[in-house]
C-alpha cells in the first residue's frame, strides 16, 4: 500500500535519501506514519536506519547526540530537528521503564517488533510504501488497539505504555483487544514505577485529545490511577469511580454531562478545571492532586482559580439579583476577565440543555460580564498619587482601600471613570467618615 507523503515527512526526505545513497536502510517510523495513514496532521518526524550512530554523525554536518546511549542522533535540517535512531534490540528493562542495554541490528522488522502497539509499528519508505509486518493498518481500520507481540511482556517492559494505551484509546477512539486490556489491568500496579511528571504528560495529552471523555472513562475502568507513585487523594479516586459507575449506568447528572462534553472546551487547563468542577472536588483535594502530578505553579493557580469560582457560585446562586451582581463584579475584578471567561465557557457547557434557574443565572452572568467596563485599578483614571495630592495626606492603606472602592463603583457602572468625578466621590466618602468620627 502506498501513501502520498505529507509536507513534514517530505521535508525530511533529504536525510533518508542521503542514508540510502550510502547503502543504509532508512525509513520513517512511529507517530508520523500512524498519522499519515489516518490523514491527520504530523507533529514529529522520526527516522529509523541500519546506520550506526557514529555513521550518522559522519554523514551529516549538523547533528546533536541527544540519545547516543540509545542509538539516537538528532539531525538538523533547515532549522528542524529529526531523530534518527539505529535499528536495535533491547535487553531486559530496568524498573519497568527503560532497557538496561541495547544491541544494534540490521533488521527493520525486528526493530518494529520491540515497539508498543501495532499502530505504532509501521514504517514508510521514501516512496511512501507502507511497511506493516504486524497489521497496524488493519487494526486502525477496525478501530482496535493491540500490543505488538506479547501484551504481558510489552507492559512489563515499560509500564508507561499502559497510560499510552489509554491515551490512544481516547485520541483515536479505539477499543483495546481483549488480550491487551487484560494485560493492562493485570499489571496496573507497575504504575508505581513511573515518575509523576510522565504521568502528568500523558494525562495532559489525554485531555487535549479528540475524545478526552473516552480516555478518562478508560482510565477509571482500568484502575491505573489507583497505583501511582504518589497516591491521589481518596476524594479524587472515589469521585472518579463514582463518575465511571454513573456513566456505565447511563445516569444523567451534572458530573456526567460535563465530562461527556469535554471535547467542546478549548485548552488543556480549561478541561482540567472542568473535570475538577464536574467531580465537585474540594480545594484541598484539587491542590493535593495537582501537586502530586507536578503541575507548574502557573497552571495550579489557573485551574484552582476556575474551580474556586465554581464553588463560590454554589453560594452566590442563592442570592437575590442585586447581591449576585455585586458578587460577580468582585469575582471578575479578583480573578480577571480571562479566567472568568473560561469559567463561563465551562458553565455554559454544563447547562446548555438545562431549562433550570441555574441556566438562566449563567446567561445573566454572561450579560453582566460583557457590560463590565474595567476590572483593574490600573484602568482607573485616578491613581494613588492623585489621591495623596488631592487630600494632602501621607501614603498608607487608605490609598488602596479608596482605589478598590472606586473600582467597584466604576466596574458596576455606578460612576463614570473620569478623574474629577472619582476624586469628588472619594472626597464625599472622606467627608462622611469625618462626620461619623465627630
Amino acid at each position: 500500500m502506498k501513501f502520498p507523503l505529507p509536507e513534514p515527512i517530505h521535508a525530511a526526505l533529504p536525510i533518508v535519501r542521503r542514508l540510502r545513497e550510502h547503502h543504509f536502510e532508512a525509513v520513517f517510523v512511529g507517530g508520523c506514519v500512524r498519522d499519515t495513514v489516518l490523514g491527520l496532521p504530523i507533529k514529529d518526524v522520526d527516522i529509523a536506519t541500519s546506520a550506526r550512530p557514529e555513521q550518522v554523525l559522519e554523514l551529516f554536518d549538523r547533528c546533536i547526540p541527544t540519545g547516543l546511549q540509545h542509538g539516537t542522533i538528532t539531525v538538523l535540517l533547515d532549522k528542524t530537528g529529526y531523530e534518527v535512531t539505529t535499528f536495535r534490540l533491547e535487553s531486559a528493562y530496568e524498573k519497568h521503564r527503560r532497557p538496561e542495554s541495547i544491541q544494534y541490528i540490521n533488521s527493520l522488522e525486528e526493530d518494529l517488533l520491540r515497539r508498543d502497539f501495532t499502530i505504532n509499528a509501521m514504517a514508510l519508505n521514501e516512496e511512501g510504501v507502507l511497511l506493516d509486518p504486524f497489521g497496524g493498518i488493519n487494526d486502525l481500520s477496525a478501530s482496535v488497539l493491540r500490543c505488538v507481540g506479547d501484551a504481558d511482556a510489552r507492559f512489563q517492559e515499560d509500564a508507561l505504555r499502559m497510560l499510552r494505551a489509554v491515551r490512544f484509546i481516547g485520541t483515536y477512539r479505539l477499543s483495546p483487544v481483549l488480550g491487551t486490556w487484560r494485560a493492562l489491568v493485570r499489571y496496573k500496579r507497575l504504575m508505581n514505577f513511573i515518575a509523576m511528571e510522565r504521568v502528568q504528560a500523558e494525562l495532559d495529552k489525554m485531555l487535549a485529545g479528540k475524545s478526552p471523555q473516552r480516555a478518562l472513562h478508560t482510565a477509571a475502568a482500568s484502575g491505573l490511577l489507583l497505583h501511582l507513585r504518589e497516591p491521589l487523594p481518596a476524594e479524587v479516586t472515589d469521585a472518579v469511580a463514582a463518575a465511571y459507575r454513573n456513566n456505565r449506568n447511563n445516569r444523567n447528572n451534572d458530573t456526567g454531562c460535563l465530562i461527556a462534553r469535554l471535547d467542546r472546551l478549548n485548552g488543556t487547563d480549561c478541561r482540567w478545571a472542568a473535570v475538577a468542577i464536574a467531580l465537585k472536588l474540594s480545594e484541598h483535594a484539587l491542590m493535593q492532586t495537582m501537586k502530586a502530578l507536578k503541575l507548574s505553579n502557573t497552571r495550579i493557580k489557573q485551574i484552582s482559580d476556575i474551580a474556586a469560582i465554581a464553588r463560590d457560585f454554589e453560594i452566590a446562586a442563592a442570592l437575590d439579583e442585586a447581591e449576585r451582581r455585586k458578587w460577580w463584579i468582585r469575582t471578575v475584578i479578583r480573578y480577571g476577565k480571562q479566567t472568568t471567561t473560561v469559567w463561563l465557557d465551562i458553565m455554559r457547557l454544563a447547562y446548555d440543555t438545562d431549562e433550570s434557574k441555574r441556566n438562566g443565572q449563567v446567561d445573566e452572568l454572561v450579560r453582566w460580564h460583557e457590560q463590565i467596563p474595567l476590572t483593574s485599578v490600573k484602568q482607573l483614571k485616578v491613581n494613588g498619587s492623585d489621591l495623596k495630592r488631592y487630600f494632602n495626606r501621607k501614603p498608607g492603606p487608605w490609598v488602596s482601600e479608596v482605589l478598590a472602592e472606586l473600582l467597584l463603583l466604576a466596574a458596576a457602572g455606578q460612576i463614570e471613570n473620569e478623574k474629577q468625578i472619582l476624586l469628588l466621590k472619594a472626597a464625599e466618602w472622606d467627608k462622611e467618615g469625618a462626620e461619623h468620627e465627630s
